[in-house]
């Protein structure tokens, strides 16, 4: 029985999550099981005009995984309803298209409640609404694919100070965030950067099964996965770790 534990002492985002889960699959089953694998299932969504750009990236001398979701034609602007049929018209069904729309929605009403509008009337820019949904189902079709019955957590690091978005400056963590850490492990580090977003909160929302330490068990694979503010200034990193769970008082294998 797999299990996924996700450390995310240093913070959380889409990418995140799916460069260091990518990268943990990929160690389990072998070359082509995890970068391959995903941009072969997101095709499914029938999104023209985007691409997934992977790449290594140092942070503080660990070697991580890193993505990039690449535009490469003009995307309209599209509300949470359009996202919502891309997901049921793509064939993405089972735990990984409910999961996918559960993260959605989680997503969308935070964004709806603190703009103070309908959940219809919350929209995503151009690129944003692409890179969303391959964050979001990338992360549910690797953690089918990891076999993971249980997915544990750590606390999440929020980060702290001040970010700058479309909406002016704001307190770490801004209202979205705010909204979607309901009811998660989380603490607040003396980074003075914002270290979790929306996106990558409404995936661990939807998946997480239970926070603490690393659960018993034997490790098949460890993935790292930065994102694009990782920096040896701020080495922010996704582990995501995959392990057969192993029952308390069994005999290890060199007994």
């Amino acid at each position: 029985m797999n299990a996924v534990y996700l450390d995310c002492s240093t913070g959380v985002s889409g990418d995140m999550l799916l460069s260091a889960l990518s990268h943990a699959l990929e160690e389990w089953r072998g070359p082509g099981s995890g970068f391959d694998f995903l941009e072969k299932e997101l095709d499914r969504l029938g999104l023209d005009g985007f691409g997934l750009q992977w790449s290594e990236k140092r942070i503080a001398g660990i070697r991580t995984r890193h993505v990039d979701v690449l535009q490469t034609r003009e995307q309209p602007l599209r509300h949470y309803t359009d996202l919502c049929r891309i997901i049921q018209e793509s064939g993405l069904g089972g735990r990984t298209g409910e999961r996918s729309l559960r993260a959605l929605r989680l997503l969308g009403e935070a964004e709806a409640k603190v703009h103070g509008v309908g959940l219809e009337q919350v929209h995503f820019h151009e690129i944003g609404a692409v890179d969303t949904l391959a964050d979001i189902c990338g992360s549910m079709l690797l953690l089918d694919a990891m076999e993971a019955v249980e997915v544990v957590c750590s606390p999440i690091d929020l980060g702290s100070g001040f970010v700058t978005c479309a909406h002016g400056r704001m307190p770490v963590p801004a209202p979205a965030c705010a909204e979607l850490a309901k009811g998660l492990a989380t603490f607040g580090s003396d980074c003075s950067m914002e270290r979790a977003t929306p996106t990558g909160l409404a995936i661990l929302r939807t998946v997480a099964d239970s926070f603490g330490s690393l659960p018993l068990g034997s490790l098949l694979g460890v993935g790292y996965g930065s994102g694009g503010r990782s920096s040896d200034e701020q080495p922010t990193y996704v582990r995501a770790m995959l392990l057969e769970k192993v029952a308390e008082g069994a005999p290890s294998q060199g007994a």
